[in-house]
C-alpha cells in the first residue's frame, strides 16, 4: 500500500482491473481514512473481520448484550476491485454510524442511510444498497 493518506491515489494505485483481497492489517487505514472523511471521526474502532460469505458482499452487527465488541463489521474477502472494497466498507460504516451516533433501533437503508451519498460521491464513491 502506498503511504499516501488519499483515498483516490489509492484507488488509482490498485486499479479498477485487478481482484482485491483485504488484508486484516490494511483495513484499519482505509477505515480511519474514511472516519475521517465522511464521519467527522465521530466513529469508534469496531471488531472488523474478513471472511468468505455467501449472498453479501459485507455486513454490520451489532449486540446490546455484548461486553465487549458490542458493534461488529464483516466483509468479504474477495472483491472484484479496490473501489469496490471501500465502497462496502463505507457502506457498512454507515450502518454503524445510524446504531451508534444516530442512535436507530435498525439500521436500515432508509432516509438517513442515503443521507450520505453526496459525500461518497465526493470521494468518488458509490453507496447504494446493492453491490455487483
Amino acid at each position: 500500500m502506498p503511504r499516501t493518506k488519499s483515498l483516490a491515489a489509492l484507488i488509482e494505485h490498485y486499479g479498477e482491473e485487478r481482484i482485491y483481497n483485504p488484508k486484516a492489517n490494511k483495513v484499519p487505514a482505509i477505515y480511519k481514512i474514511l472516519n475521517k472523511h465522511i464521519f467527522n471521526n465521530r466513529l469508534k474502532n469496531p471488531k472488523i473481520t474478513i471472511r468468505r460469505m455467501h449472498g453479501a458482499l459485507g455486513l454490520f452487527e451489532f449486540n446490546p448484550y455484548a461486553t465487549k465488541f458490542c458493534y461488529k463489521i464483516t466483509i468479504h474477502n474477495k472483491f472484484k476491485n479496490f473501489k469496490e472494497f471501500v465502497e462496502i466498507l463505507g457502506h457498512e460504516m454507515v450502518h454503524y454510524y445510524q446504531k451508534l451516533v444516530l442512535k436507530q433501533n435498525s439500521a436500515k437503508h432508509n432516509k438517513e442511510f442515503y443521507s450520505f451519498k453526496n459525500k461518497f460521491k465526493k470521494l468518488g464513491l458509490n453507496l447504494k444498497r446493492v453491490y455487483r
